[in-house]
């Protein structure tokens, strides 16, 4: 690679072209510290020269480049406005919904016991509803059972009755007494039939 200094000075005769060359007549020390003005600009020409050139090539992409930056970074803001106005708008809704939380709950729990008390009041009158039924037909198999009884009270009662007048008329009517109530018993018959 060619240095700058080559660039601008094509003969050897530069002061700064070689180290240790005697062209300005110093020595090698005394070039470090005591450079020539003439040294100092084509250095200052070839560093220009290089960097002016350099600049000139890459301006383009360079303006390319920071333009898409440019654009990128002001997308990223505008996407970052528009996230925070969302996360703005968010965060007042839900400080709505929390500002409004207690009395949803209270209306929650109004609305709650209400349907509670709807539930037990309509419980309580299906119960009654089914306790009145179950005591009608209670009460219904009470009086079947207490005629039932009647009339099996009574047929007892009246087997009861005969065998006991049968008893009393073995013991107080004899055989002779026995024929004359079975023909008055037969004579009142055939009046009755006449």
């Amino acid at each position: 690679m060619l240095s700058a200094a080559f660039l601008l000075c094509p003969d050897q005769e530069c002061p700064a072209s070689e180290p240790g060359h005697s062209g300005s007549g110093k020595t090698h020390g005394e070039a470090g510290h005591g450079e020539s003005a003439l040294a100092v600009v084509w250095k200052w020409g070839n560093f220009l020269i290089l960097f002016g050139g350099l600049g000139w090539y890459l301006r383009r992409p360079l303006k390319d480049f920071l333009e898409s930056r440019t654009r990128s970074i002001q997308e990223g803001l505008a996407n970052g406005r528009s996230a925070k106005e969302m996360a703005t708008k968010q965060l007042s809704e839900v400080e709505s919904r929390l500002a409004h939380l207690s009395e949803e709950i209270h209306g929650l729990k109004t609305e709650a016991l209400t349907e509670a008390e709807e539930e037990r009041s309509r419980i309580l009158e299906s119960a009654k509803a089914e306790a009145k039924k179950i005591l009608e037909l209670a009460q219904r198999e009470i009086d079947g059972m207490k005629k039932s009884a009647r009339l099996e009270l009574k047929s007892h009662i009246a087997d009861l009755a005969v065998r006991l007048a049968a008893e009393r008329l073995q013991k107080s009517v004899g055989p002779e007494e026995n024929r004359r109530l079975v023909v008055q018993f037969l004579d009142s018959l055939e009046v009755t039939k006449n």
